[in-house]
C-alpha cells in the first residue's frame, strides 16, 4: 500500500507540477495465519456446506498485534457490496449467523485435536 501511495503522489507531481514529501510514522508489518488454525477455519466452514475463500488482511486488526504472541487466524463473513470498514458496511443475519457457526465448530474442532495428557 505504501508503494502505491508513493506512486500516485509521484504522478500526481509530474501532472501538477509540484514535490510532495510524505513520510511513514507508524507501521505495522503484516501477520501471517497460522495455518493449522486455517485448516480448521475452513473445515468448520465447509462441514455445514459453507463456501470458503482465503483472502489476506490489508486492513489494520487486532489479529496484528495477537500474531506476536499467539497464533491467530480470522473468519471473513460477506458485506453487501464488498464493502468494510466503512459506516456503509452491511452484512446480512444470515451471514452473520453462518460467521459465528463457523467460529463455535472451529473451537469444537481445535479442542479435539489437544492432547490433554
Amino acid at each position: 500500500m505504501w508503494e502505491h501511495i508513493q506512486q500516485r503522489f509521484a504522478a500526481t507531481d509530474v501532472a501538477e507540477n509540484v514535490e510532495t514529501r510524505c513520510n511513514l510514522t507508524e507501521h505495522s508489518e503484516p501477520a501471517k495465519a497460522d495455518p493449522k488454525l486455517q485448516t480448521a477455519v475452513r473445515e468448520a466452514a465447509r462441514s455445514p456446506g459453507l463456501a470458503t475463500k482465503d483472502l489476506p488482511s490489508l486492513a489494520g486488526q487486532d489479529a496484528q498485534e495477537i500474531a506476536r504472541v499467539a497464533a491467530m487466524a480470522m473468519i471473513f463473513v460477506p458485506s453487501k457490496d464488498g464493502i468494510s470498514h466503512s459506516p456503509k458496511e452491511l452484512t446480512s443475519w444470515q451471514d452473520v449467523s453462518n460467521g459465528t457457526e463457523v467460529l463455535y465448530r472451529s473451537i469444537l474442532l481445535l479442542d479435539g485435536q489437544l492432547d490433554c495428557k
